[in-house]
């Protein structure tokens, strides 16, 4: 259709305008920008992460339980402070006299660790027992007469037949012999010149108060302190005071 020349530039105008609004109507997926997240997304996004990184709490290390120490040599109030140190409670403590015919008294602070139990290196619980063998002398802890300090105390003791006594006689004297001239006595031997076999059944040169042989080294019972007599190995040794130890030794 062949427009007017006075219509041609209203048609022009008209034509810019459908073109302008064409081209308005992009969406925002077209135009490339971003998109703005919804606020309910933001919300569950911020959780999730939260959620994956935190992290659980790292549980308490159990205590280990002490382990029972040694205590042998030690006195009764020594024992009580090293299982203090060792954090096992003196309410597991329990105390008893190392021999049958022996009565532990009341205060027995100063009376010697002779065995404990549990064994040493064991562990030592709520509920376990530690029990000490105690004696007043530490060199009684190695005498034992069937678990008696004192051999007479043993019901299994049989002490030795008294020897008989003299028959007396009627008949008279027979006179004295004439005098002598008395020959020159020996030089002293020490105690314990041949070997003997003691009450234990073993054998040395000479026997402690309580049954034993003398050895050089060893402890020696209170009864003996100050006396000198020959150990197994031929010297003579006293029952002396050991300032390295406190029990008597003899040396």
């Amino acid at each position: 259709m062949r427009i007017p020349r006075r219509l041609a530039p209203v048609a022009l105008a008209g034509l810019l305008a459908l073109a302008g609004c064409s081209g308005g109507s992009t969406t925002q997926a077209e135009s490339g920008a971003p998109a703005t997240p919804s606020p309910s997304a933001t919300t569950a996004t911020a959780t999730e992460t939260a959620t994956e990184t935190a992290s659980p709490s790292p549980s308490p290390t159990p205590t280990p339980e002490p382990l029972m120490p040694a205590l042998h040599s030690q006195t009764y109030e020594q024992a009580q402070a090293e299982l203090v140190s060792k954090d096992i409670s003196t309410a597991l403590l329990k105390s008893a006299a190392q021999h049958k015919d022996v009565t532990l008294p009341r205060d027995h602070d100063g009376w010697y660790v002779c065995d404990a139990s549990p064994r040493i290196g064991t562990k030592v619980t709520a509920t376990t027992t530690v029990t000490v063998k105690l004696a007043e002398d530490f060199s009684d802890c190695t005498t034992s007469f069937n678990g008696y300090l004192h051999q007479k105390n043993d019901p299994a003791y049989t002490p030795p037949a008294p020897k008989p006594k003299p028959v007396p006689t009627t008949q008279a004297p027979a006179p004295a012999p004439a005098p002598e001239k008395a020959a020159p006595k020996p030089a002293p031997k020490p105690v314990g010149g041949s070997m003997i076999t003691c009450p234990d059944g073993k054998q040395g040169y000479a026997c402690t108060s309580n049954g034993h042989p003398v050895v050089d080294g060893q402890f020696c019972p209170k009864a003996d302190r100050g006396r000198a007599l020959k150990a197994t190995n031929g010297t003579t040794v006293t029952c002396s005071y050991d300032p390295s130890v406190r029990p008597y030794r003899w040396q």
